[in-house]
């Protein structure tokens, strides 16, 4: 039997779960100048996924082309405020912890994806062992009171880590969380605007995945604290 369709394209699962499997592949790396190349895709997937997961909800809204072609230009922040104020009359909590964070992580991508030239004074410490002569910058210890705890901003680029891909991960899983909290949706609803579907579907969800994807978000479980859609029971889960 043939007949005729319509596919909605959304690649946000598809950049979602390419960022998993990035911080996957960097976390089994031993060699640290892989961990970090794969480690720093990782984190730019993440912020990809977040742009896309802001332009899919904006389809929440009936606009024209021309109001449409202005909230593009919106920042990806400004556009999630967009949607909440549109639906909720209610601005998006940017006080937040778990949206600072987000706010953080979006400005280091905008410094990795448009980067500058910049000069700084240091210490350099150097020495000729069995390796050869080595310079070592010597940082200053912290001072007293300051906050030497892991952020998403500010960081060297080359000292970048699966942890920080992780945290890129959990960032973003929290954010959404709470997005779709505020905007009173349930999963469901959500994940309309997330995964690739079509209105072939009889009796069924309309949405359409790859078993790879799902399986990819259930194996890291144990740190991703998926709320804003539904991954369990799409697939027969492995033990």
């Amino acid at each position: 039997m043939r007949r005729e369709v319509t596919i909605w394209e959304n690649n946000f699962v598809l950049i979602f779960t390419d960022a998993v499997m990035l911080y996957e592949a960097a976390a089994a790396c031993e060699n640290s100048d892989s961990n970090s190349a794969m480690a720093k895709a990782s984190v730019l997937s993440v912020n990809c996924a977040l742009e896309a997961e802001a332009n899919s909800f904006l389809q929440s809204i009936v606009m024209n082309d021309k109001l449409l072609t202005e909230l593009d230009k919106l920042k990806t922040l400004d556009k999630f405020d967009f949607v909440l104020q549109w639906h909720t009359n209610t601005e998006l909590p940017r006080g937040d912890a778990h949206v600072q964070t987000i706010a953080n992580m979006i400005g280091n991508r905008n410094n990795m994806v448009h980067p500058k030239v910049n000069s700084r004074k240091v210490i350099i410490e150097t020495n000729n062992g069995p390796s050869g002569i080595t310079h070592t910058e010597i940082k200053p210890p912290p001072r007293k009171g300051q906050d030497t705890k892991h952020k998403l901003l500010g960081r060297d680029f080359e000292l970048y880590t699966d942890k920080d891909a992780k945290a890129a991960l959990i960032a973003m899983t929290t954010f959404l969380n709470a997005f779709v909290e505020h905007w009173g949706i349930g999963y469901r609803e959500a994940e309309k605007f997330l995964f690739k579907a079509w209105d072939g579907s009889i009796n069924a969800r309309p949405i359409m995945f790859r078993t790879n994807q799902i399986e990819t978000l259930v194996r890291n479980k144990h740190f991703l604290d998926i709320q804003f859609m539904g991954i369990h029971g799409m697939i027969e889960e492995k033990a």
